[in-house]
């Protein structure tokens, strides 16, 4: 793999977690500030889901994506490893929202 196709792969990885993570920024706030009943939890949660997000996707690109000399090909599994990282991640923590939100809905 070239510097040029390794670079170009990071920066697609970056900016797909980049758009992700920028479209549910909003919403996730919201829930969180509503759950941790204030803004300082919330900005520790949204910074360690970034963290999971950009690590994870990173991780699986620099792992799994190297050795192909095809920038198509290249550019096709860094997207694919930078979404499952995203995804993953987006599990990770809905999940983990969702364990505390459950009980507030079946109580209600």
């Amino acid at each position: 793999m070239s510097i040029e196709m390794f670079i170009t792969t990071l920066i697609v990885t970056v900016g797909v977690v980049l758009m992700s993570m920028l479209y549910l920024r909003h919403t996730t706030r919201q829930v969180i500030i509503e759950l941790c009943k204030s803004e300082s939890g919330a900005d520790f949660w949204l910074r360690s889901a970034d963290i999971l997000a950009y690590s994870g996707a990173l991780i699986l690109v620099l792992i799994f994506g190297g050795g192909e000399q095809n920038w198509v090909e290249t550019l096709r599994m860094t997207l694919i490893l930078a979404l499952s990282g995203v995804f993953v991640t987006v599990i990770f923590v809905a999940t983990n929202v969702w364990r505390t939100v459950a009980p507030q809905v079946r109580s209600s």
